[in-house]
């Protein structure tokens, strides 16, 4: 009688823990990890950080959690905690590590050691961030050298970092990105809150630091003079210079709410405002513009490469010459109709080309294919990993 294979066991490392927490990285470890159990009978431990989590279940959907001190504060609890989970990961005789950005790249040595495949995602590119000081950008650089260096294999998750770790490293990986469709479905009862009705505001979505520039579509939406409300979400884990300056913009018109993270609220705002403006410009595929294009949002991204890849061309881009954005939030204020046909551009994007089914089926290949390999002894290539990310085998058309 034939028997199922053994499950293959995975175990991820580099985020807070599973259920999601704050940011983009959390968002696709649940969905990933979840995705694995259920729709391709894996066996997934996700790594922890203990702080964040009053209740400690074992299990989250089918995924075993394991929970590990990260002290250190901002600068190092990432650091301190993935060198932990490394390290225990090492006795845990997991087929493949997934471990999340490229910061933890030095500290793969030890499951090198032991033969544990394990593949690293890229992220964006986080030396460019300004809130890390000369030395902290320097460390970001010099770990991405050696992330392609000690891990078997990468994942990009835009096709601009895919050939920017080539360029820059001859360091071949596999493009999967992220879906925007997170949480639970839309509840409209929040606009009370804020006193705004259907597209009658425009919204922010981001993480207060400098290079998502928030502070400068604030600057360019009090310039343009149009009377509909800004609403501006999010926070930072720890009180910043910067996010204080932001906040201290609230007033009746730029409404700096804070973070919101009741999915079923924050969808909300992506669904029924008129227009969303997006200043993230730090590299790779933002799940919060993504998210915004899942929900129908007139999408308006700073023009960098990466937006331009995942919105298309078709669409509206600002740059930060001054009075530029401005303009565009004059246009957008008087043309409801151009507001409606860049909401459904977005929208039907996103639903074609990012999808967690054909994430989670992406990531799936992936790992079997590295684990595949490596147990032959076959050294990896694009030719051997292929292409695994394969959104039009699961999109379907509206009728």
């Amino acid at each position: 009688m034939a028997h199922d294979p053994k499950p293959l066991r995975i175990g991820i490392i580099g985020d807070r823990g599973i259920p999601a927490r704050y940011s983009g990285f959390s968002t696709l470890v649940e969905e990933m990890a979840v995705g694995l159990v259920a729709a391709h009978g894996c066996d997934v431990t996700v790594y922890c950080r203990t702080a964040y989590y009053d209740d400690r279940p074992s299990h989250y959907k089918g995924v075993r959690a394991r929970y590990l001190p990260a002290p250190g504060g901002k600068s190092f609890e990432s650091i301190v905690h993935s060198n932990l989970a490394i390290l225990d990961a090492c006795f845990r005789n997991f087929d493949l590590v997934f471990v999340v950005d490229p910061g933890n790249g030095p500290f793969l040595l030890p499951l090198r050691l032991v033969r544990t495949p394990v593949v690293l995602h890229t992220d964006g590119l986080g030396w460019q961030r300004r809130k890390w000081s000369p030395l902290q950008r320097k460390y970001y650089k010099w770990a991405e050298k050696v992330s392609a260096r000690l891990a078997n294999w990468l994942v990009t998750d835009s096709r601009a970092m895919q050939d920017y770790y080539v360029e820059e490293y001859g360091a071949p990986s596999t493009y999967i990105p992220y879906s925007g469709e997170v949480g639970d479905a839309p509840d409209a009862a929040i606009l009370n809150d804020f006193g705004v009705e259907p597209g009658e505001f425009y919204l922010v979505v981001a993480r207060m630091e400098p290079e998502n520039n928030v502070d400068f579509i604030i600057d360019e939406y009090r310039k343009s003079g149009v009377e509909r409300p800004l609403i501006v979400v999010g926070s930072t884990p720890y009180q910043t210079e910067f996010s204080a300056k932001v906040m201290a913009e609230n007033d009746a018109k730029v409404r700096c709410v804070g973070g919101i993270f009741e999915s079923a609220k924050l969808n909300a705002l992506y669904a029924n405002c008129r227009a969303y403006f997006h200043g993230h410009e730090v590299g790779g595929t933002n799940p919060s513009l993504l998210r915004a294009m899942h929900h129908g949002a007139a999408c308006v991204p700073i023009n960098v490469i990466f937006h331009r890849q995942n919105v298309g061309e078709d669409a509206l881009y600002f740059d930060k010459a001054p009075g530029a954005l401005a303009s565009i939030m004059t246009r957008l204020d008087g043309d409801p109709d151009l507001c409606a046909r860049l909401g459904a551009q977005a929208q039907d994007r996103e639903r074609r080309l990012f999808r967690w089914d054909a994430v989670n089926a992406g990531f799936a290949e992936l790992f079997r294919n590295v684990i595949e390999a490596r147990r032959k002894g076959a050294g990896l290539d694009t030719d051997l990993i292929g292409e695994t990310y394969k959104p039009e085998q699961y999109y379907t058309p509206p009728e």
